[in-house]
C-alpha cells in the first residue's frame, strides 16, 4: 500500500490495509529529489512515526491496543528506534544500501485495524508498505472517522468463482466500489441499514447534504450534482445521493487475476464499517 508525501504530513495518514499478528511487514520510505540544488536528492534526515489513535481527551486508557508491540528492524537507513506500547518512530537517514531509501521491518503482536493507527512522516518521503494485500475472506475494520475513500485491496488467489461482497456499514451510509481486472465489478452506491432516515425528508438527511456537499463523486462531478441516474447511483431532487437498503453483492471471477481493489467512501460524521470480500467458490 502506497501512502504520499502529502497524506504523511501533519496529522498524517490512517493506516489504510489491516496489519495481521505475526505477519512480517516491510516499510520503503523514499527520499525526494531535491529540486534546489546539484545534490539529486535532499541530504538531511527526516522521521517516521506509527502512532495508536488515542482518545477523544488525547490519551491512551488502560483498555487502548498496544498496536505497536512487535518486532522492529531495521534494513537500511533507518536507526535511534524509540518506541512505547502504543508508538514507536525511527530517523531515516541517507545512509542506506538501497540509494536513498530507508526501510524496516515490523511483525505486530496484535492485528492492527484500518483506521486504528496514524503514519507520520518528515522530510517530504512518499511510503510503501509490503505486502499492501491480505488474504480474501479476512474482515477488514474501520473504527471510525470520515475517510473519503479508504483504499483495501484482497488477494483472491488465482482460482475461478464467484466472489461475494459483505459490506456492513454501522447505520450511516457509506459506499463500496469493488474493481477487479481493470473494472468496476460491484458498485452498492450508499447503503445504510436505516436509509429513510438519511433519504430526503429523513431527520438526518442534513448529515448527507452537509458532508458530501462540495466532494468529488467517484464518477465525476461534484455534489450536489443535478437529479436524476440510475440504481444505485440515483440522485434525488436536492442533488445528492439517494440512500439504498443493504443489498447483495457478487461478481464472476472467471480467470486467474488475483488481486481486487475495494474503495469505501465513508464521507459522512461518525461513520464506521466492516467489510468481508470473500474467495471464489
Amino acid at each position: 500500500m502506497q501512502y504520499t508525501a502529502e497524506e504523511l504530513k501533519g496529522k498524517g495518514q490512517y493506516i489504510k490495509n489491516q496489519l495481521l499478528a505475526g505477519g512480517e511487514y516491510t516499510f520503503y520510505l523514499y527520499r525526494p529529489p531535491n529540486a534546489t540544488s546539484t545534490s539529486p536528492y535532499l541530504s538531511g534526515s527526516g522521521y517516521f512515526a506509527f502512532e495508536t489513535v488515542r482518545d477523544s481527551k488525547g490519551f491512551y486508557p488502560p483498555s487502548t491496543p498496544t498496536l505497536a508491540s512487535g518486532s522492529k528492524v531495521s534494513i537500511s537507513g533507518s536507526n535511534t528506534l524509540i518506541e512505547s506500547p502504543y508508538i514507536f518512530s525511527y530517523e531515516l537517514n541517507k545512509y542506506s544500501n538501497t540509494p536513498q531509501t530507508s526501510s524496516f521491518t515490523f511483525t505486530p503482536e496484535v492485528d492492527v485495524p484500518i483506521s486504528g493507527v496514524f503514519f507520520r512522516a518528515t522530510g517530504d518521503y512518499d511510503m510503501e508498505v509490503s505486502p499492501e494485500v491480505e488474504a480474501c475472506g479476512l474482515p477488514q475494520n474501520f473504527q471510525g472517522g470520515q475517510a473519503y475513500p479508504t483504499q483495501l485491496e484482497s488477494i483472491l488467489g488465482s482460482g475461478t468463482g464467484t466472489v461475494t461482497l459483505t459490506p456492513n456499514p454501522f447505520g450511516i451510509p457509506d459506499r463500496w466500489i469493488v474493481s477487479w481486472g481493470g473494472n468496476n465489478v460491484i458498485e452498492t452506491g450508499y447503503i445504510s441499514a436505516s436509509p429513510s432516515l438519511y433519504n430526503i425528508g429523513g431527520n438526518r438527511r442534513n448529515y448527507v447534504t452537509e458532508d458530501l456537499a462540495g466532494l468529488a463523486a467517484p464518477e465525476g462531478g461534484t455534489y450536489p450534482l443535478p437529479p436524476g441516474g440510475t440504481f444505485p447511483n440515483q440522485i434525488a431532487s436536492d442533488g445528492y445521493p439517494v440512500i439504498n437498503a443493504i443489498g447483495t453483492y457478487t461478481f464472476a471471477k472467471n480467470n486467474t487475476t488475483s488481486t481486487a481493489n475495494v474503495d469505501v467512501y465513508g464521507p459522512l460524521r461518525d461513520t464506521g464499517w466492516n467489510s468481508t470480500l470473500s474467495c471464489p467458490v
